[in-house]
């Protein structure tokens, strides 16, 4: 089971506790710079949901204490640039949850009485977030008596750590409760009828066969139509609500890299050679992995190793039958650190062991009960008692215990030290008990390979890496570069002139936290939106370089302007005088059936060249034409027609169609429409809990200032 007291350091994982980071150095930066007040009171609101305003600080303290969750349940120092920008969002999304959706709670009346929580939590089947909370970590199996026992107790702790851990969990069963209510009563509204579901069968059962002639836009000479600036305009203002944009900067950059200079490898390479000389007098594996552990850059790794795991210049030397504990290697460059290594020791070992095992996981903090358990089964196997009886009726390993504890062959390093250890001393026979993080192990050693010689090592490593001499050099070589330059022309130029290729990046929005080829970019994200079209930055170091930009351009919100969709509006709009001249053609002519205004106007019309084709099995669920591609609206004018009438003249995407309906099939009769509607009911309900809580958010009118501050 899984201790009640860690409930905290699982919290991450059960209850979602988001986390994200923010320094307040960071946020006073931004606030003191271009464009920033230190006095104006929305630089110090990191956001507004329907009215309700987001302090900067409250949010950061609560990205803080998530931060610090995240690190306890994982067991982690510190956690990287992804995870943290990751994990703040995720933080922004709970916040915003809790306001929109406790807003509604409160106008619907939606609750959760405390007897529902107590049921959810000590009841008959309780809620899974508790499940995973008090379950065996080794075999999942939930006891529910673990859960009584630690309310009974929580208010015991002095500390107060446990009420403290408790509340959480406890506040989100009761958010997930009120969620599933809320989201049941609309769900509960959404009930599909027979008619639907009849129209939805008919729909993708029923099928049109059609002949059609179409004339293909690019088969129409542009020569025939004449494009003025008035006909553009008048395209582009008609159709400008189809290219609404977010608000966007574009920008260009290059990198100086910074690479280890040859003194940076020679400064790594005189700490080495002195490292050389004080490893040669350090012996024992207690003091040499002490040494490793305080000099070298990769902790000391205490595990025999055989030959061929090694490289064949170590595998050389080690393996000698000369070698001893003053065997080195090195110093030598791998990897791009130099290394050195010794031999500590060396060994007959076994390649692999072959075992079986009891594992008795200890289950509360009072290992009493724990010690006592593996006690009794010591002193029954002492009696005689059959070990597979006992793996598979006591073991709480389930990976091993229905096959009687047997772990089958492993080789040596497998399992971890204090198991290894155990089992490749030990004989052929021998019944151990031993200790590791996942509770008392009752092993016995089933087989062994023969032995083979085995080499333990130490290794002392350092990473060849930029001096801070190197780096001030390459940044200076930067701020020349940026201060040399006042435009994107300049800049463009004197890239050119250093053999430095500048990269493009088109349409950076505002909360934009990658950019290819750059390391956690947001410093230039947020730079680009204080600035004009021209600017050049000054140096930015990201990770191992530093970047240089430039602005090239500005999007605004709202509508794309018309010169920077210029080139497709331009070639719309003479796709549409096209159809217009193609339409007009067709209404000359008094053909009654397709094939003879095909054959007229091609031949009266040397611009014409109408084809005439079949289409069938055409169901209203089509998107596509056979042979033509994508033409939902044609498909929805011939569902819209009858049949033996030749339709209009119809604009598609291609071309101008004319068709005739030939045949149309009716979907066969169906009495029990029981499945589709079930299955239009769970498409529905499925969209329920997203397309509900986004049109929630439309109305809220959230304000995310995120941007200004990460």
């Amino acid at each position: 089971m899984a201790i009640i007291g860690d409930i905290r350091r699982k919290g991450g994982f059960l209850i979602a506790i988001f986390v994200g980071t923010a320094l307040l150095a960071f946020i006073l930066g931004d606030l003191l710079g271009p464009g920033g007040s230190i006095t104006s009171t929305n630089q110090f609101e990191i956001g507004e949901v329907g009215g309700e305003i987001i302090p900067a600080r409250e949010f950061d303290l609560k990205v803080q204490d998530a931060i610090e969750n995240y690190k306890e349940q994982s067991g982690s120092a510190s956690i990287d640039v992804g995870t943290t920008d990751l994990l703040r969002d995720q933080t922004w999304v709970q916040w915003l949850n809790e306001i929109i959706m406790g807003t509604e709670y409160g106008h619907l009346g939606v609750t959760v009485h405390p007897d529902e929580i107590f049921s959810l939590v000590t009841g008959a089947n309780p809620h899974p977030l508790v499940v995973q909370a008090f379950s065996n970590p080794e075999t999942g199996a939930f006891n529910a008596a673990d859960v009584i026992n630690f309310l009974k107790n929580m208010d015991n702790d002095p500390s107060g750590k446990s009420r403290t851990q408790w509340i959480p969990l406890e506040q989100t069963i009761k958010k997930d409760q009120l969620s599933i209510k809320y989201y049941t009563l609309i769900k509960k509204g959404l009930y599909i009828t027979r008619r639907e579901a009849q129209r939805d069968y008919e729909a993708f059962n029923s099928n049109i066969k059609i002949k059609y002639a179409v004339q293909r836009y690019n088969d129409v000479p542009d020569s025939i139509v004449t494009l003025e600036e008035d006909d553009i305009l008048k395209y582009y203002e008609e159709h400008k609500k189809e290219h609404e944009q977010e608000a966007s900067r574009s920008i260009e950059y290059i990198s100086f890299n910074v690479f280890p200079s040859p003194d940076d490898s020679l400064l790594i390479e005189d700490w080495i050679n002195r490292k050389t000389e004080e490893l040669s007098e350090v012996y024992g594996i207690e003091e040499i992995s002490s040494f490793v552990n305080m000099n070298a850059d990769t902790r000391f790794t205490d595990v025999f190793v055989k030959q061929g795991m090694l490289t064949t210049e170590l595998d050389s030397t080690m393996f000698d039958s000369n070698a001893d504990s003053t065997t080195m290697v090195g110093p030598f460059i791998e990897d791009g650190s130099y290394k050195l290594v010794k031999l500590i020791e060396t060994q007959m070992r076994p390649d692999s062991v072959k075992a079986r095992h009891i594992l008795v996981a200890k289950k509360v903090s009072d290992d009493t009960t724990h010690i006592a358990i593996t006690d009794s089964i010591m002193d029954v196997l002492e009696k005689g008692t059959d070990f597979a009886f006992l793996a598979t009726t006591l073991s709480d390993d389930p990976g091993s215990k229905e096959e009687g504890g047997e772990l089958g062959w492993f080789a040596e390093g497998t399992m971890v030290k204090a198991f290894n250890d155990s089992c490749f001393s030990g004989s052929v026979g021998d019944i151990m008990l031993v200790e590791t993080q996942f509770g008392n192990h009752i092993i016995e050693i089933l087989e062994m390979t023969e032995p083979i010689k085995k080499v333990k090592i130490a290794t002392i490593d350092r990473i060849i890496e930029p001096s801070s001499k190197t780096y001030a050099m390459i940044y200076a070589k930067a701020n020349k570069f940026a201060g040399s330059n006042n435009s994107v022309e300049s800049f463009e130029s004197s890239a050119t002139e250093l053999g430095k290729v500048f990269r493009e990046v088109p349409d950076l929005v505002e909360g934009e936290k990658t950019i290819v080829g750059l390391e956690s970019p947001r410093e230039v994200v947020r730079w680009a939106y204080k600035v004009e079209p021209g600017t050049v930055s000054g140096p930015f170091e990201l990770g191992n370089k530093f970047v240089v930009a430039v602005l090239t351009s500005i999007k605004e919100q709202g509508y794309a302007t018309l010169e920077d969709i210029r080139t497709e509006t331009e070639i719309d709009a003479r796709k549409e005088k096209k159809a217009n001249y193609v339409k007009a053609k067709i209404a000359e002519n008094d053909d009654q059936n397709v094939d003879d205004l095909a054959y007229n106007l091609s031949a009266n019309n040397k611009e014409f060249n109408l084809q005439v084709e079949t289409a069938q099995n055409i169901t209203f669920s089509s998107f596509n034409l056979a042979g033509i591609g994508r033409e939902p609206s044609l498909i929805g004018h011939i569902y819209g027609s009858k049949k033996g009438v030749m339709s209009v003249p119809f604009k598609g995407n291609a071309g101008v169609f004319v068709f005739v309906i030939e045949d149309y099939t009716a979907a066969p009769a169906v009495e029990d429409l029981s499945a589709g509607q079930s299955r239009l009911g769970s498409t529905v309900q499925a969209r329920v809990e997203y397309e509900v809580f986004n049109a929630l958010k439309k109305n809220a009118n959230v304000v995310d200032n995120r941007f200004k501050f990460y």
